[in-house]
């Protein structure tokens, strides 16, 4: 049941499954190909310890995005996987539309905190027009550990913090605390194999690493990468 999972046993698996999957190195395609496995894994859990009423009352679907107005942090596997994506699915026009967008993007966002970012209401640069997430398939963990019951409130409590009257928006804490738990802990393996484990900004990371995919054999070799 959901109320006795032990998550301290939960993350020493984790930690043990992403030593093995982090230790070896490799190029875009491995290291993004081992991010899968860790997701894949993850969402499974998920299903197989969440309860099924937990998950079918789960609101968030295609074409919302109320919450895609946040600073979203990632570690570097997780960008290098995003990126990856993107250079296999796009063109590259459409990859010199992207720059552009995350670019403006960090010019209006680079110096928010969290709540500065949240008032600015400035959506993320991986929105298409009808609000869908065209990185869907390989969103950040942040991004997976975020949910609501209603979709309204959440539009309305996005609405609302200017005004320091935002309603409370109820979502799956199983889940969150589930993604909480991987991401934690894929992060101190990191450290543990000794390869840069600082958060970055999502839009900060993807446009360097699409700048600059050398940064990649940098990260294996152990050196911090510099994204600002």
């Amino acid at each position: 049941m959901q109320e006795a999972f032990d998550f301290s046993t939960y993350a020493r698996q984790v930690r043990q499954v992403a030593g093995t999957l982090m230790s070896s190195g490799g190029n875009a395609a491995e290291i993004s190909g081992r991010m899968h496995l860790l997701t894949v894994a993850m969402e499974r859990d998920l299903v197989r310890f969440g309860g099924s009423s937990d998950a079918s009352r789960v609101a968030c679907g295609p074409g919302c995005g109320a919450c895609c107005v946040l600073n979203v942090a990632v570690l570097f596997p997780e960008a290098v996987a995003i990126t990856w994506f993107l250079q296999r699915r796009l063109s590259g026009e459409e990859l010199d539309k992207l720059r552009v967008r995350l670019q403006e993007l960090l010019r209006k966002t680079r110096w928010l905190d969290d709540e500065e970012r949240l008032f600015l209401r400035e959506p993320c640069a991986f929105l298409d027009k009808q609000g869908n997430c065209m990185i869907h398939i390989v969103r950040p963990l942040m991004c997976r550990a975020i949910s609501s019951t209603d979709a309204e409130a959440c539009r309305d409590a996005i609405a609302m913090v200017p005004l320091n009257g935002a309603p409370t928006v109820e979502m799956n804490l199983f889940q969150k605390n589930l993604v909480d738990t991987v991401f934690c802990e894929l992060g101190k393996t990191l450290e543990d194999l000794g390869l840069d484990h600082r958060p970055r900004r999502l839009s900060s990371a993807v446009l360097t690493l699409l700048a600059d995919p050398e940064l990649i054999s940098s990260f294996v070799s152990g050196e911090t990468v510099p994204i600002h």
